[in-house]
């Protein structure tokens, strides 16, 4: 079972948002700064994601558009994120 997540994610630096969804497997097990966490259900899953960017590991979840990388910065910057849904799959 996975959960599947819509969001909106924003890059200031570039002023660009894109939105999309993204796939959060059932069981999956994760550190979120103070313990470890697992994912079992719907707010687990929105939570996995919310910290996944909070530590800065968004490359990780996310897929980042090509010009970003292009760019004279070469580097993500500033980003922030809505969480639009979640359902199970």
């Amino acid at each position: 079972m996975q959960y599947v997540i819509k969001y909106k994610l924003f890059f200031h630096s570039f002023n660009k948002e894109i939105e999309d969804t993204i796939k959060v497997d059932n069981g999956l097990s994760y550190f979120n700064g103070e313990r470890n966490c697992s994912v079992y259900n719907e707010v687990d899953a929105i939570e996995y994601v919310k910290v996944t960017h909070k530590i800065g590991e968004i490359e990780k979840l996310f897929e980042v558009p090509q010009e970003i990388y292009d760019s004279e910065t070469g580097e993500v910057g500033a980003t922030s994120i809505k969480i639009i849904g979640c359902w199970i799959s």
